[in-house]
């Protein structure tokens, strides 16, 4: 019985991730602002149906509160605020998919190549390890989301500190972008 259930959460996983492919496929090949974010929607839930097959269920909920709440309303806001119908701007970003795609070869070979071994190391025979004073007091395999919390807001709280300030300044961009010159 287990064998069948964890045979089924591989599958789970292998067409979440296909289904998240396709999304991102969308969003890089649709010519509508719209719908290139409906595509990264998708995207990112198929994402958090691929944490929720590994039963990483703190991280399915926060992907879909975050990225599929948050992120996408931004992305709306953005796309609604800027003009995206100008012809100038248009056939800019119409040369520049040629060279987005070397660029995303060209990337995914590096990190394949080479930074792949040194980011990611050996895998851990847990699903995660935390310094012994964060995990005095919890089992880490039953309370998941309270590991991660603890991992997150100890020894991560830098990254995340500095994920939230390129958020401010990316919505402070759109903005900017949005208001209209006045002479």
């Amino acid at each position: 019985m287990e064998h069948f259930i964890e045979t089924i959460g591989r599958n789970m996983f292998a067409i979440f991730g296909v289904m998240a492919l396709v999304g991102a496929l969308l969003m890089i090949a649709s010519r509508s602002a719209i719908h290139s974010v409906l595509g990264f929607l998708f995207a990112m839930l198929s994402i958090a149906g691929c944490f929720l097959s590994l039963e990483a269920e703190f991280l399915g909920m926060a992907q879909i509160l975050v990225y599929a709440g948050g992120i996408v309303v931004l992305f709306l806001f953005v796309v609604m605020l800027v003009e995206m119908s100008k012809k100038k701007e248009g056939e800019v970003f119409q040369l520049q998919s040629r060279y987005a795609v070397v660029a995303v070869a060209v990337g995914a070979a590096l990190f394949l190549t080479v930074f792949r071994k040194a980011i990611f190391g050996v895998a851990s025979p847990e699903a995660l390890v935390l310094r012994p004073e964060l995990a005095r007091g919890l089992d880490v395999a039953h309370q998941n989301a309270q590991a991660v919390s603890r991992g997150l807001f100890a020894d991560y709280l830098l990254p995340f500190e500095i994920l939230s300030v390129i958020l401010l300044v990316a919505l402070v961009g759109a903005v900017v972008l949005a208001k209209t010159e006045r002479v």
